[in-house]
């Protein structure tokens, strides 16, 4: 998946859209973008931009949706919470929610927090705490026993179940030392820097891929499959809220404490804050640390400390109103670049890399940075020989910001990326808006096994057992050099058996069921797997939708794909060049050989809320939010996420927000739950038609 740093910034430099249409353009660009990273942070543990670039879209997108209810998504990022359950685990019903943290990057920002919560709870006190990087579960003991560990899923449905895996780290206390009746507790899962470094150095010496950082590598680490291989690295554990317990606090400094002496590890050093000026000291006096700590943090929490307030206080469908998370600005360091490469990635985008000489940058050893693309190469102007200031994007990605020209050694030259690929020596080509330079050859080595494990992802086919070590091991053998060349691998059946490169009679077997299985997927998800320029799932189901025939869609030109929903023209050009090579005409045509599934079917049938406009406020009783949206959007109605004139109902829960009040000034009908609960139950299966 490729998320670069120009078109980010492009859409942020955006402007207010002065009409529908354009809002319309605005509003399913930036949903396309959010989703991808949402799903790249919590479903694939690869975050692809800051923390601060992130909130930046999310905000735009928030008053692009106020101002045009009308135009709100299904699914909005702005109602999402995390990623989604695991099909790979058990999949669990939160009893309680999972809820994420509204990010602030000022002081500003704190103090306008902390002056309104004072204002409501004039003796409003407030905890500081460290914001542990890694990954949240929650944990139930019954009886004073560890009986479930639970990650955070979707935040507010569903998570999956690791108990198995929770029981591995030797800091999670299987027994507490008292026997309350009932404990749920919400922590943090995280990999020490010595874990992660120990870690990194075993997958080096056996050839394997590194971990990014210690947040990646105990997300991944968390949900392995195999128990043995948690217990074996190293994650730690950290508890910063109890959920729910048999016995009752009035603050959650006391409960932590109480937490602490059952033997649960707690998050060190919490700070009692009573005003702005506290609170600030001790999110300064938190970072002065950071450094010297053996894990690793992103910024600081500040919460309320009594209970009862935070019931009053409330939160929204993302993020409590008691408490933010203040993040700390990125980490920077100088160092010498010493070389720039063109690098291939899966969808054949070439990146220009840059070669560093080795510098430490937040817990971990940097030698290279991106350098996005030839734009950026120029704006900065960096060349071989320069000293670069570089900085981890929300401690993630390295990237340069700034050459120090003064440093600058004499006979240095402009770099500029090649015009034919270093990895198979085909055109390169710049594809969409002219930022990004691509390989024209579909079967490219370089790209290949990533593309051979993109295709097999969840995000598109689906076909386990293919992996990027088996991909790799196939197309190192010799037995892939193209995605078709996957649905020939029967032939050759009993001679993989024979090399044993990917297992023997059960593993081939398995995976040889498994391609078998996929030839009958979706239409939408082959399209996501060829892995066409500026394409991801989202697009692929947009494209299926409106031509669910992929010669036909083959055949559409840059106008008919311009005109479909969500697709931008650069998308278009993409589609319509990718289509258009050879290569990719030979690889259809193969795979219809294949007999893989070439047309959807798809049924556009009337529903009995077709046309209205529904939205929710306050705390249903009898459902989750997500179970309300997901029963409406069954019927066909939309769901919005702001009132307009044109909403059609508002259904009002426990602690409405304004949004009732609204309803009443616009002359919008208002349901309450019981009306909404006998609404649904008027349609049956034989009414949804």
């Amino acid at each position: 998946m490729d998320l670069d740093r120009d078109r980010l910034e492009s859409l942020l430099r955006m402007g207010n859209p002065g009409d529908r249409d354009s809002a319309a353009v605005l509003i399913g660009q930036l949903t396309q973008v959010l989703r991808e990273l949402n799903h790249a942070y919590y479903n694939l543990d690869e975050p692809l931009t800051s923390d601060e670039t992130y909130d930046r879209l999310l905000r735009k997108l928030e008053l692009l949706e106020d101002e045009w209810p009308e135009l709100v998504l299904r699914d909005s990022p702005t109602s999402v919470v995390g990623g989604e359950a695991s099909s790979k685990f058990t999949q669990v019903p939160h009893r309680y929610p999972m809820l994420s943290l509204l990010d602030a990057f000022s002081y500003a920002e704190v103090t306008s927090f902390v002056d309104r919560i004072r204002s409501q709870y004039t003796d409003a006190i407030f905890l500081v705490e460290m914001k542990i990087d890694g990954l949240s579960v929650s944990l139930t003991y019954e009886n004073g026993f560890l009986v479930r560990g639970v990650t955070r899923g979707d935040g507010i449905t569903y998570g999956e179940d690791v108990t198995e895996n929770i029981r591995q780290i030797a800091s999670i206390p299987i027994m507490l030392s008292e026997l309350p009746a009932e404990v749920v507790v919400r922590g943090e899962v995280y990999m020490p820097y010595a874990s992660f470094d120990a870690l990194n150095r075993s997958l080096d010496d056996s050839g394997e891929k590194a971990f990014a950082n210690p947040r990646n590598a105990a997300a991944g680490t968390l949900r392995q499959l195999d128990a043995t291989v948690v217990r074996d690295r190293g994650l730690s554990f950290f508890a910063f809220e109890i959920q729910r317990s048999s016995r009752s606090f009035s603050n959650d400094s006391a409960s932590l404490s109480w937490l602490s002496d059952l033997g649960v590890p707690v998050i060190p050093e919490i700070s009692v804050c009573r005003s702005s000026g506290e609170v600030i000291e001790a999110i300064e006096r938190i970072e002065r640390k950071r450094d010297e700590l053996p894990f690793q943090i992103d910024g600081a929490v500040i919460k309320v400390d009594q209970l009862d307030p935070r019931e009053e206080i409330g939160a929204t469908s993302k993020f409590p109103r008691w408490a933010i998370a203040y993040k700390y600005p990125p980490e920077q360091k100088e160092t010498v670049v010493l070389d720039i490469s063109a690098q291939v990635g899966r969808t054949g985008r070439i990146t220009p890399l840059a070669h560093l000489a080795p510098v430490n940058l937040a817990g971990t050893t940097v030698q290279r940075a991106t350098l996005h693309n030839q734009s950026f190469v120029d704006q900065l102007d960096v060349r071989i020989g320069d000293t670069v200031l570089i900085q981890k994007g929300g401690d993630i990605i390295p990237g340069v910001i700034k050459v120090i020209k003064d440093k600058r050694p004499t006979e240095t030259e402009r770099y500029i990326l090649p015009s034919t690929c270093p990895a198979c020596g085909s055109e390169t080509e710049y594809v969409g808006d002219g930022a990004d330079l691509y390989c024209t050859g579909i079967d490219c080595p370089a790209q290949l096994v990533r593309h051979l494990t993109y295709f097999a992802s969840r995000e598109a086919m689906d076909i386990t057992g293919l992996g990027e070590k088996v991909s790799n091991a196939l197309y190192h053998a010799g037995y892939v050099r193209s995605i078709a060349d996957l649905y020939t691998l029967h032939e050759k059946r009993d001679k993989l058996v024979e090399e044993g490169i990917i297992g023997r009679d059960r593993s081939v077997d398995q995976l040889l069921a498994e391609l078998d299985r996929s030839k009958y997927a979706p239409l939408e998800r082959l399209v996501t797997g060829f892995g066409i320029p500026l394409v991801g799932r989202q697009t692929a189901q947009a494209l299926v939708k409106a031509i669910p025939d992929l010669r036909r869609l083959a055949q559409a030109d840059e106008e008919i794909l311009a005109s479909i929903r969500d697709i931008g023209p650069a998308t278009a050009r993409s589609i319509s060049h990718w289509f258009s090579l050879p290569q990719t005409e030979k690889l259809l045509e193969r795979l219809e050989m294949s007999g893989l599934k070439m047309t959807e079917e798809i049924k556009d049938t009337e529903k009995p809320l077709d046309g209205q406009t529904f939205v929710l406020t306050g705390t249903l009783t009898s459902m989750t939010r997500n179970e309300a949206r997901a029963a409406l959007e069954n019927l066909g109605a939309r769901v919005a996420g702001s009132v307009s004139a044109r909403t059609s109902v508002v259904v009002v829960g426990e602690n409405p927000g304004n949004k009732a009040e609204r309803a009443q000034q616009l002359g919008v009908q208002i349901m309450d739950e019981d009306a909404f609960i006998a609404l649904l139950a008027s349609y049956d299966d034989g009414d949804q038609t």
